[in-house]
């Protein structure tokens, strides 16, 4: 498991899905979760998201500075790579010419995070302040023509960051460099499938209702039905569906829906007319 610590970005869950389409879960938390929870949470690594604030303005928002002691790898992107600089004894400035927009990333060094990533790749950038002096034990990844640390790295204590957004569409070997971060770097193996996740589901499911009857309403929605098909799987007679016809269905739908449901997949429904309600 990853954990992505939010910090405002737009792109925090976006990144959480880049991760699970690796097949690795990830889950994403407030940047003001404290390293002890991260500790009992045990996950591979961590990533720092990207946020609109400046690390040097009043009231930024940051992490738990124990995070830097837990001895698992961090990746910061953007707002959480200058974070990490700045935590860390490194300094930050507002840039003399801010980047936006597509960059050319020459790398300096192809190993480790940069694995399979070309010298010259497109990558997104959107940032006013750059990093200005590296934190003691840090090292230059690669740069472009604006930003002379794009990514760094401290490759002892697994910390890195990269000043781009590797997760949006733009960034053409964006999610080679988030392999390389999740496999490579953390060591985690693609175990999160669907079918994972349906087992995790029902396991779960099933310690929290134990011997108790489940009462769901049923609209025949994706989310209402494939909550249904869930539990049924997980505790079967235990769940009644009730679903109420209030006359805004589609001639014949309502009828459609409890044949479905009550007759092929042997799901109690409690079917309520309420159309003249």
């Amino acid at each position: 498991m990853l954990i992505i610590l939010d910090f405002g970005s737009q792109y925090s869950e976006l990144i959480a899905r880049r991760i699970r389409e690796t097949q690795v879960y990830s889950e994403v938390l407030s940047y003001r979760t404290s390293a002890e929870k991260i500790r009992q949470l045990n996950p591979q690594g961590i990533i720092l998201s990207g946020g609109p604030s400046s690390v040097y303005a009043d009231h930024a928002p940051k992490c738990d500075p124990a995070i830097w002691d837990l001895g698992i790898p961090i990746l910061g992107v953007c707002y959480g790579m200058q974070l990490m600089v700045q935590q860390l004894g490194g300094q930050v400035e507002t840039a003399e010419r801010g980047e936006y927009g597509k960059a050319s990333l020459h790398i300096d060094d192809p190993t480790d995070l940069l694995t399979n990533v070309d010298d010259g790749s497109t990558m997104w950038m959107s940032h006013g302040d750059s990093v200005t002096q590296l934190p003691q034990g840090f090292e230059v990844l690669a740069h472009t023509d604006n930003t002379p640390s794009a990514a760094v790295a401290n490759h002892e204590r697994g910390f890195y960051g990269v000043q781009f957004h590797p997760e949006v569409v733009h960034s053409v070997d964006g999610q080679a460099l988030i392999r390389n971060f999740v496999y490579h770097i953390c060591q985690c193996e693609p175990t999160w499938t669907t079918e994972a996740f349906v087992e995790e589901a029902i396991r779960e499911v099933r310690a929290k209702v134990g011997d108790k009857r489940v009462l769901l309403a049923l609209s025949g929605g994706v989310d209402s039905s494939t909550l249904a098909f869930l539990l049924h799987q997980a505790i079967g007679d235990q769940l009644t569906c009730m679903f109420i016809d209030q006359g805004f269905m589609r001639k014949g739908e309502p009828e459609r829906l409890v044949e479905l449901f009550d007759k092929r997949f042997h799901i109690n429904v409690e079917y309520v007319q309420a159309r003249a309600r």
